[in-house]
């Protein structure tokens, strides 16, 4: 599935904020930026549906606070490798061990300037949905989304966000019920759909 090249940037772009290439140059193209992982697990719900699944974030003092996310996080010294990370951050923030056959492969490295982290994003292949229990302390909620939701058109929507420096500005996302999934988790997630529409996937 990951193995015959990605669209990368191309891809990722169809989602990004309207401001995102001057935040890039204000934060001097990533050159300091820290690594994280993120992991996006998909699997089939009871319907045979292929779903996907993201988390909202609890309040906090942060560029993230509220936002929908994937399970993830930035890396420590301990991790083997940045797939390690994502591993371990889905299995502390939900509750989720998976093991390293399920990885499907690996997406485009993304920057994101307001954190200053460097996303190295994985993809993970269930066979049935997963028991997951949230960290309080990180997580919020967990959910799922049905993968052909987001391939509709008409889940993509703008809505307006207010920046650091006041301005507001209309950015792009997939609208699934109450939950507007945009920034970064769009742009990873937008690569992901990219890949999915080129393939004939049969739990689709």
């Amino acid at each position: 599935m990951l193995h015959n090249g990605l669209p990368g940037i191309a891809a990722q772009e169809i989602m990004a904020p309207s401001n995102r290439k001057e935040l890039i140059v204000l934060n001097n193209h990533g050159k300091t930026a820290r690594t994280s992982s993120v992991l996006i697990i998909l699997f089939p719900n009871e319907a045979g549906e292929l779903c996907t699944i993201f988390t909202k974030r609890v309040e906090y003092k942060g560029v993230h606070s509220g936002q929908i996310s994937f399970p993830g996080g930035k890396s420590e010294p301990e991790d083997k490798s940045l797939l390690h990370t994502a591993l371990r951050e889905t299995a502390e923030e939900i509750g989720l061990h998976i093991n390293e056959k399920s990885i499907l492969g690996r997406l485009t490295d993304l920057f994101v300037p307001p954190s200053n982290f460097i996303i190295s994003p994985f993809v993970a292949l269930l066979d049935a949905p997963p028991l997951m229990k949230p960290d309080p302390t990180e997580v919020a909620e967990i959910f799922s989304v049905p993968v052909l939701h987001c391939l509709a058109p008409e889940s993509t929507i703008y809505q307006s966000y207010t920046t650091s420096f006041g301005q507001d500005i209309p950015v792009p996302g997939y609208l699934y019920r109450d939950y507007f999934i945009w920034g970064a988790t769009a742009m990873i997630y937008s690569e992901l759909l990219w890949v999915i529409r080129q393939i004939e996937c049969p739990v689709l």
